[in-house]
């Protein structure tokens, strides 16, 4: 929208004229103090603003392209042309300002802006009516508003500062404006107007003015503000009260053009409002003036006549609206199952999908919807899930928020979250007086989770056999009880606490004086319905639901035969009636886990059946053997079988058969030979599970087992107790004695350190390393005794597990010899070494200036050793 101001100047024939030109900006029109957004402004608006700039046109008087063709208005008749501004030539037989005959005007007979004709005719410039061209009829004459708007504010006196104000501004709006509040409490109210007439502009076809005319002028001469308060009774709409405010300083008799007139009032208001109330301002602006006459006999003022005006009219409207929106539900008007909120699904893989259908406002209507998504969180105090909490130091914000305009079809909104969880829908229902209402709604949101199993919680039989790790039953029974304990979880539902109970929605948000926590959710539209409620969904680990199925040994998982276990419980007992079961038989009892999202996960446990005992055929000993596994080592071979699960475990127990004393206990587990069977059946035996074992069992021992102690035991005489497991942990045992242990290698041989070696030497100190000696026994501590040229000694005692030693206080370039014992025992008891280790050595010369001389390398000692030992073996 463009309308145009002229003031210009004359430059051959063309004028420049300023061109009003309109823009919008946003400005803030609603205000509160308190509010944390940027100045406290709740809610902005697009409003028309106006700026100048400038333009070309015909200077007054003239038109054409190049603005050199006379301007004549009235235009000229009969023939007449109009051969200069305001100036007509007229034919033959014509005469008058127009060619329409001679009448002369005058202040007795005015017609101005315009001609007089004929014998008393008046014809107006164009846009000016009347007899004599008082009135102003064009719409082109009415006033340019610049600015126009009202502002209702309630100030805080105490505080002295603006608690809160509301604008409404009608500029270059031919509709008004209107504002709805929910505010009742004011107590000032802003005027403000800006307005415009430039004559050249808007009259720019008046003529010069003729002599009777002394003085005329047109412009702004009446601005004013009718104030309506209409309240709404119960047969509708009517007038509590009416008055009129005028701007001062304009009047017809002192019009104001070529410059802006400006109206500015601002005064207390003290008015209650009531939900419903209407306040008007209609705004009138009009533009008028006077012409002053002259009498041209003795040219004297002979009076003042008044143009009528012709107005410019607008309206700004306040209307209240303290009611909250409301939903068909609540007073049973819903026609088509309307719902204050749905989620399309609320436990979804897929993008959350939230509809609505059914709010009112009879007031102020729906002004929009707006959709908030919160990821929930665990309250470990409340034990439920709820929407982040606010606190004096952290204000949270939505995941997802949206605004929806009330269109028809509404264009409902979806939003894909970025992690799994439980997430709260929160649709605020606004009306055009901020009053809202607000309801609830919950969803799953998980498309990448899944159920895993626990390698330390087992799916077992626990009617099998504890010795078994519950894989083999005994004894048959037709029930069979099966567990599960913790072995199936979603993790990330079970830490997320995705079935939890939800909480009450903590009401939140405050405008500072009427309305406290009002963003809350009440019962009715709170989420009570669907899977995901307010309710706890009934789980274990965050498992939902358990199938059960029970058959023959498969790879395969079956497909049909599931019986789901009810009510909600970790274990099942299976019915085994009618089902042939002999020994080495197999049964595969499967367990099917669900979580919320109907993920699956599936494991089973197989149940092996074998009630009899295993054969063992014959054990024998081979003693003291050589490169075993062992610094002293002996063979054992049994023969063993167990036809219906093999042998799994074999047992030793080493016992004094005198005193029937167990020295010492080990255990063997025997390994399926699957590939040396298929190369050497007839040494093997295979059962009906698929496992395959040798017959013969050749096991190893160490000598050290049988515990020997140190010190004299005569002639003692060991019993080796071997009991054979299978698979289902029943046993079977043999026994063989061995004789005199005392001749087995390892017990009672007590040997002294060996491999000495000699790490470093100066003039007075020498390093030397050795290693430990293999025994059967404890060592106590070692012994050094050094030998010095003159046969004087000296005896080290060194820790037991040491393996290098310092010698000091040595003379330079002098041999000793030394031996070493072991002691074996401890601190009360012992036993040393029989045979002592012997070598020799020598120190360096003593270097001058305290600098020891280091040998390069190890030094190559001569040991002279009296008795070799013979290793594994008896002096």
């Amino acid at each position: 929208m463009i309308k145009s101001i002229a003031d210009g100047w004359k430059v051959t024939g063309t004028c420049s004229r300023q061109k009003a030109v309109w823009y919008t900006e946003s400005v803030c029109t609603c205000r509160f103090w308190w509010l944390w957004t940027v100045r406290g402004c709740c809610r902005y608006r697009s409003v028309w603003r106006v700026y100048y700039t400038y333009e070309s046109y015909c200077c007054p008087g003239y038109r054409g392209y190049n603005c050199n063709t006379p301007i004549c208005s009235p235009s000229c008749q009969n023939g007449g042309r109009c051969t200069s501004p305001f100036k007509c030539s007229c034919p033959s037989g014509y005469t008058g300002d127009i060619c329409t005959g001679l009448s002369d005007c005058s202040h007795t007979k005015p017609c101005y802006p315009g001609r007089c004709y004929g014998g008393s005719g008046c014809s107006c410039t164009n846009g000016f009516t009347g007899a004599s061209c008082l009135e102003l009829k064009s719409p082109k004459f009415k006033p340019l508003i610049e600015r126009i708007n009202s502002t209702f504010t309630y100030h805080s006196f105490t505080k002295n500062k603006d608690a809160y104000n509301y604008m409404s501004d009608a500029t270059n709006r031919t509709a008004g404006d209107v504002v709805w509040t929910n505010q009742n409490k004011f107590n000032q109210l802003e005027f403000d107007l800006e307005a415009v007439v430039d004559t050249k502009t808007v009259f720019p076809d008046n003529p010069p003015e003729p002599s009777y005319i002394m003085e005329s002028k047109l412009g702004i001469v009446a601005a004013s503000v009718k104030i309506i308060h209409e309240k709404l009774g119960t047969n509708g709409i009517y007038t509590a009260k009416e008055k009129t405010l005028s701007c001062p300083g304009v009047s017809t008799y002192q019009p104001i053009s070529d410059q802006r007139f400006k109206c500015y009032k601002k005064d207390k208001y003290i008015i209650q409002f009531d939900s419903g109330d209407r306040y008007k301002l209609k705004y009138t602006i009009t533009t008028g003036g006077y012409r002053k006459l002259r009498n041209t006999n003795n040219w004297r003022h002979s009076g003042t006549q008044t143009y009528s005006g012709i107005s410019e009219e607008n309206s700004m409207e306040f209307w209240f609206d303290y009611d909250e929106p409301n939903h068909c539900t609540e007073d049973y008007s819903c026609t088509s199952n309307e719902i204050p909120l749905q989620l399309q699904e609320d436990i979804t893989k897929l993008p959350i999908s939230p509809k609505w259908s059914g709010w009112v406002d009879k007031l102020a209507g729906i002004e929009k919807y707006v959709i908030e998504v919160w990821k929930m969180e665990y309250s470990v105090d409340y034990t439920g899930l709820r929407e982040p909490h606010i606190t004096t130091k952290f204000n949270p914000v939505p995941d997802y928020i949206k605004e929806v305009l009330p269109e028809n079809p509404i264009k409902f909104p979806t939003y894909q979250p970025t992690d799994p969880g439980v997430y709260s829908v929160i649709i605020e229902v606004n009306d055009r007086a901020n009053n809202s209402r607000y309801a609830r709604r919950f969803v799953i949101y998980d498309n990448t989770s899944e159920i895993i199993t626990s390698e330390i919680h087992r799916l077992y039989a626990a009617s099998a056999s504890n010795e078994s790790h519950f894989s083999w039953m005994t004894k048959f029974s037709s029930h069979m009880n099966v567990s599960w304990t913790n072995h199936f979880v979603n993790d990330v539902h079970e830490k997320g606490h995705f079935l939890a109970k939800i909480l009450d929605y903590t009401p939140r948000l405050s405008d500072g004086l009427n309305r406290v926590d009002y963003k809350r959710i009440p019962n009715i539209f709170d989420d009570n319905e669907g899977f995901r409620n307010k309710t706890a969904i009934k789980n274990i680990n965050s498992i939902v639901r358990f199938e059960t199925r029970h058959g023959k040994v498969s790879t395969e998982v079956p497909q049909i035969g599931w019986v789901p276990v009810f009510p909600l419980r970790e274990n099942f007992t299976f019915n085994l009636d009618g089902i042939d079961i002999e020994d080495g038989d197999s049964h595969q009892f499967w367990v099917r886990a669900y979580d919320i999202m109907s993920n699956t996960k599936v494991d089973s446990t197989v149940v092996h059946f074998d009630s009899s005992e295993p054969f063992v055929y014959e054990l024998m000993i081979d003693l003291n053997i050589k490169d075993g596994n062992y610094p002293f080592s002996s063979s054992v071979v049994i023969s063993a079988k167990d036809q219906h699960s093999g042998i799994k475990k074999v047992s030793f127990k080493f016992i004094v058969n005198e005193t029937e004393e167990v020295r010492s206990e080990h255990t063997f587990d025997i390994q399926t030979q699957r590939e040396y069977c298929n190369k050497l059946p007839k040494e093997c035996y295979c059962v009906r599970m698929g496992d395959c074992f040798m017959i013969d069992m050749h096991l190893e021992i160490n000598n050290c087992w049988m515990e020997v102690p140190i010190g004299d035991i005569k002639n003692d005489v060991y019993l080796l107790e071997v009991t054979v497991f299978n698979s289902a942990m029943l046993k079977s045992s043999i026994a063989k004695t061995i004789e005199m242990v005392k001749t087995i290698n390892g017990v009672q041989d007590y040997f002294s350190p060996l491999n000495i070696t000699v790490l470093k030497t100066t003039g007075t100190n020498v390093s030397i390393q050795w290693t430990q000696a293999p025994s059967c026994y404890e060592r106590a501590g070692i012994s050094i005794i050094l030998y010095r040229p003159d046969n004087s000694t000296k005896v080290f005692k060194v820790h037991k597990e040491a393996t290098t030693f310092d010698l000091t206080g040595l003379s330079a370039t002098t041999s000793y010899w030394l031996t070493m014992t072991t002691n074996y025992g401890n601190d009360t008891y012992y036993v040393s070494s029989s045979v002592p280790t012997k070598f020799n050595f020598s120190t360096t010369e003593d270097v001058s200036g305290g600098v020891d001389g280091l040998a390069s390398g190890f030094l190559t000692i001569l040991i002279a050793v009296t008795d070799v030992i013979v290793f594994l073996g008896r002096l």
